[in-house]
């Protein structure tokens, strides 16, 4: 028994030097490695940085994470990343080698992993970038990787390259990031909008994009024609007028307070929006038990008219909202087929937030049925 044991452990270690020896050809072959974290808009800010690179004329792969795993290959082609079981971040050594295959010269890839080790891991001795980003520090994913802010922003400066460079649009963490970054001989720069840029409605997402796009030397006016012309995430936010004219916000991909907040204001303030009436619905997934105490957070921070809830812990949550809200009606549904999206009017806005898991995706192809999207 002892000798099948070592023998299993022999092989299994030779497999880990020949990964090893893989991957680290494979970064050989590439330019550049730019890898995107941080709690909010890493799939955005990947994207856009995957337009303005080849906008400058680089051969670009791109992969994010997102609300689905998706690629877009060297020919700008989007496609679905085929998963076999669970996600696990083995999968970024094969899209370093997919990469290479396809001729890049660039690779801007999205950090998945949560869990600081992992994190580490999947920077240092998979995709080994030489430019990163961490868009922001906000409150989420506390369960891995902390329950304060600087102990977020100390997990996510695992994906610090050493000897690099990285960007972050979060000024408030900025002293923290390059105390980190010193550690790695790592320069961290703070990249903000400046009043060049058009309206957009997250200008701090395209001020990374550009930072980054210039860091490798494509020229601005260049890079910001490639940002705006990125391929956005197939869920990220988005706005969709109702038959009934009411309008109905999908922020369920943003799933932190602060930004789900931010991002209503942001729709609430837009020609056509003011003066609303709110529904927040709010889809929550069992396995997420911190996000769904977020979500109170941006029912007490909103104080919607009437609060929809689907997905997990229905009744719970009902209890919760209660005392936080004891004069707002909270309906419960079994499903998004159930949810009576026609009862409300052009005075009302249904502003969607929590998670897509669960009945979440099924919501968006009944709104993407019903409503016709509109621009944000």
């Amino acid at each position: 028994m002892s000798a099948l044991i070592l023998l299993l452990l022999a092989v299994c270690l030779a497999l880990l030097i020949l990964e090893d020896r893989q991957v680290r050809r494979d970064r050989s072959e590439l330019v550049h490695v730019v890898y995107v974290n941080g709690i909010r808009g890493k799939s955005t800010v990947t994207r856009m940085i995957d337009g303005g690179l080849r906008a400058g004329g680089w051969k670009v792969f791109c992969k994010t994470t997102g609300t689905m795993p998706m690629v877009i290959g060297v020919d700008g082609t989007a496609r679905p990343l085929v998963r076999r079981g669970r996600a696990n971040i083995s999968e970024q050594v094969r899209v370093l080698h997919r990469a290479v295959r396809e001729g890049a010269q660039i690779l801007v890839i999205e950090c998945m992993a949560v869990d600081p080790a992992l994190q580490a891991v999947s920077q240092h001795r998979m995709v080994r970038a030489d430019i990163g980003v961490i868009t922001n520090v906000r409150l989420d994913h506390t369960a891995e990787m902390g329950p304060t802010l600087e102990e977020i922003c100390d997990s996510l400066s695992n994906t610090i390259p050493w000897n690099g460079t990285l960007f972050t649009a979060d000024g408030a963490f900025l002293d923290q990031l390059r105390t980190n970054g010193r550690r790695k001989n790592c320069r961290v720069e703070l990249a903000q909008p400046d009043s060049g840029l058009p309206d957009f409605d997250f200008p701090e997402n395209v001020a990374l994009a550009l930072a980054v796009c210039r860091e490798i030397g494509v020229d601005r006016d260049r890079a910001l024609e490639g940002i705006l012309r990125y391929q956005p995430d197939p869920y990220a936010l988005s706005l969709f007028r109702l038959p009934s004219g009411a309008a109905f916000v999908n922020a369920m991909s943003v799933n932190d307070p602060q930004s789900t907040q931010l991002d209503y204001h942001r729709v609430a303030g837009r020609p056509g929006m003011v003066g609303r009436r709110l529904v927040l619905l709010i889809n929550n997934r069992p396995d997420r038990g911190y996000r769904t105490e977020h979500m109170m957070m941006v029912a007490r921070g909103l104080e919607p008219e009437e609060i929809w809830l689907i997905g997990a812990s229905q009744r719970a949550v009902r209890r919760t909202l209660r005392h936080i809200l004891p004069d707002t009606p909270v309906r419960l549904f079994p499903g998004a087929e159930a949810l009576p999206l026609d009862s409300r009017g052009a005075d009302t806005m249904i502003f969607a937030a929590g998670n897509l898991a669960g009945p979440g995706k099924a919501l968006m192809e009944r709104v993407r049925k019903e409503g016709e999207q509109s621009v944000l």
